[in-house]
């Protein structure tokens, strides 16, 4: 499974315009994603918890991704007023 990440606004600064991630698994726990992304580009650094949206939902970390080419978007929280 390949997986796109595009990160924004703080993420982006330390990822770039986009991460591709490859797993050898068809299923893959959003929770590994971060994982992976944390061993690679030490996001935790960031000092803020990524919101993860795939498609145009706002999931969990234990959300199952499933599909041979997954698109999922990085975020910091929502503010607003």
């Amino acid at each position: 499974m390949r997986v796109v990440v595009k990160p924004y606004s703080v993420f982006k600064d330390r990822l770039g315009d986009e991460v591709i991630l490859e797993f050898n698994e068809s299923k893959v726990v959003v929770k590994d994603i971060l994982l992976r992304l944390r061993s690679l580009y030490d996001i935790n650094s960031i000092g803020v918890k990524p919101i993860i949206i795939v498609g145009s939902s706002v999931v969990s970390e234990d959300y199952i991704i499933e599909g041979d080419l997954v698109e999922i978007y990085l975020v910091p929280p929502f503010s607003g007023g």
